[in-house]
């Protein structure tokens, strides 16, 4: 997944004006790339350099994730069952009809002609 571009800056290597593009790393912090030289910055594993950084150019600073809200509704109260109820879902299980057994593996042999 490509990272939104969260702005441009000239590059320190080719000295390009605004070549490099800002973006963040998947620790997200700044990191910057030129798409002249494809020169590298990475501003990130050191906090007073990445402190620097954004002093320096404030649109490179990690936005506060977002937190969803979530409304809970009340829990509705749960009816008990009562035993007549009870005894009629236990009958209708009981008076399913039983499973087909299943074939036996000579059943499948004669069903390939006998080998």
């Amino acid at each position: 997944m490509k990272k939104p571009t969260l702005g441009h800056i000239d590059c320190p290597y080719c000295a390009g004006v605004q070549t490099m593009r800002i973006t963040h790393d998947r620790n997200n912090k700044p990191f910057g790339h030129c798409d002249d030289c494809n020169g590298q910055l990475r501003v990130g594993g050191n906090t007073f350099r990445e402190k620097k950084f954004i002093e320096r150019y404030p649109f490179a600073a990690a936005k506060a994730p977002e937190i969803p809200v979530t409304v809970t509704e009340p829990e509705k109260p749960v009816e008990p069952v009562s035993a007549d109820k009870t005894n009629q879902i236990v009958s209708e299980a009981i008076k399913a009809p039983p499973a087909k057994p299943r074939s036996t593996f000579a059943a499948a042999l004669n069903l390939l002609g006998g080998v």
